[in-house]
């Protein structure tokens, strides 16, 4: 069951205008990034626009969470994202982080609700900054649903006086910035998915969020294929990401014979038992290439042809 985090930082310097960067990554606009997760209307200030979402599909939930004692701006939605706007001076400013929570689908949405709830309280909350979430679900490549969370969340906690204080960002100490403090998040998402997961008494998985090579996996991680990419495959052209998704696809596959490759310096020279290891390496490695490439009875067929 796939669940995964990624984090990026909403900015003024991305380059990018409103409307473009409403979309699912980080832009130059906050209150154009709220509009479109929360798919409402929104008055951005700063910029002097209107941005209209109130259209958008897929919106399942959308949610301010604030620290205990917040005043109620922090509440609302259009003050909140224009005070942080008119709060930065600097042309490339850093506005907020985002998190998207990649959600798993044997989890329903009020248990989608409770994990992202329970990692906001840990990693956001608790550090006096503002949260604000919405949760996604627009279909899928493989015909299902694609549940995420987008988790919009202020650099500057609030102080004693309602206001913001200085910023959280930085690469050292516990900066929101730095390696560790990723590393934390999401060893948080691992424990709310499992604790949630945990609850379903016919559908319990447990979650390890380690990479590959964390994990002590000899595989290569594989890129995502979105719906117009699949479409694209699908007409028949060729994209470059979907020549790069069947390149991992057959090197993941075939990992399974190279061992047997790096095996040859075992094997001694010139005896009948090597020559004949050496032709069966051969037979498999073509064996399992026709497999991926054709299918199981084409490669039997062909090199079944071959040997005659």
């Amino acid at each position: 069951m796939h669940a995964c985090l990624h984090i990026s930082t909403i900015s003024r310097g991305a380059g990018r205008n409103a409307a473009a960067a409403s979309a699912y990554r980080s832009g130059s606009s906050v209150v154009a990034c709220a509009a479109y997760r929360a798919g409402e209307k929104l008055q951005d200030n700063y910029h002097e626009k209107t941005h209209d979402y109130t259209k958008k599909h897929n919106v399942l939930h959308a949610e301010i969470i604030t620290p205990d004692g917040a005043p109620d701006w922090a509440k609302d939605r259009q003050q909140l994202w224009n005070r942080v706007e008119a709060g930065e001076k600097r042309k490339d400013a850093q506005l907020a982080k985002e998190v998207v929570l990649v959600l798993p689908r044997n989890l329903d949405h009020e248990q989608h609700k409770e994990v992202v709830k329970g990692w906001i309280a840990d990693n956001v909350t608790s550090k006096g900054l503002i949260a604000d979430y919405a949760i996604h679900a627009p279909d899928a490549s493989d015909g299902g649903k694609n549940p995420h969370a987008h988790v919009m969340f202020t650099l500057r906690p609030l102080d004693e006086k309602g206001e913001f204080g200085k910023k959280l960002t930085g690469y050292k100490d516990g900066g929101l910035d730095g390696r560790d403090m990723l590393e934390v998040m999401r060893q948080s998402y691992q424990h709310h998915l499992n604790i949630v997961s945990a609850e379903n008494e016919n559908n319990q998985i447990t979650f390890d969020l380690r990479s590959y090579k964390e994990r002590g996996i000899d595989k290569t991680p594989q890129l995502k294929i979105g719906q117009k990419v699949k479409a694209l495959e699908n007409r028949g052209y060729k994209t470059e990401w979907g020549k790069e998704w069947q390149k991992r696809n057959h090197l993941n596959k075939s990992k399974p014979y190279q061992k047997f490759v790096g095996s040859y310096n075992l094997i001694g020279d010139g005896t009948k038992y090597s020559s004949n290891f050496v032709e069966s390496i051969r037979a498999d490695i073509a064996q399992k290439y026709y497999d991926v490439m054709y299918g199981e009875d084409r490669g039997v067929k062909e090199w079944n042809e071959w040997e005659r």
